[in-house]
């Protein structure tokens, strides 16, 4: 069975099993699971965003961007 078929399974119990009940209780397995992929996510976000952030100061520097974008970039 392949991560992403038990992902998407799991999500799918936990949400069935939300819709139950108030409360939800993990198997530390299922846990691992969900936090090994948020893990992978946040790098994922965490690479975009320093690419994207090249990305507009090469622009700016090649005069390409308005001033919106290098106002984003100082947020």
């Amino acid at each position: 069975m392949s991560h992403a078929h038990d992902l998407g399974a799991l999500r799918k119990a936990l949400r069935g099993r939300l819709e139950a009940a108030a409360d939800v209780t993990l198997a530390p397995g299922e846990l691992r699971l969900l936090l090994d992929e948020v893990g992978r996510l946040q790098q994922s976000n965490d690479r975009l965003r320093r690419q994207n952030r090249r990305l507009r100061l090469k622009l700016q520097r090649a005069g390409l961007t308005d001033d919106a974008a290098a106002a984003d970039d100082a947020v």
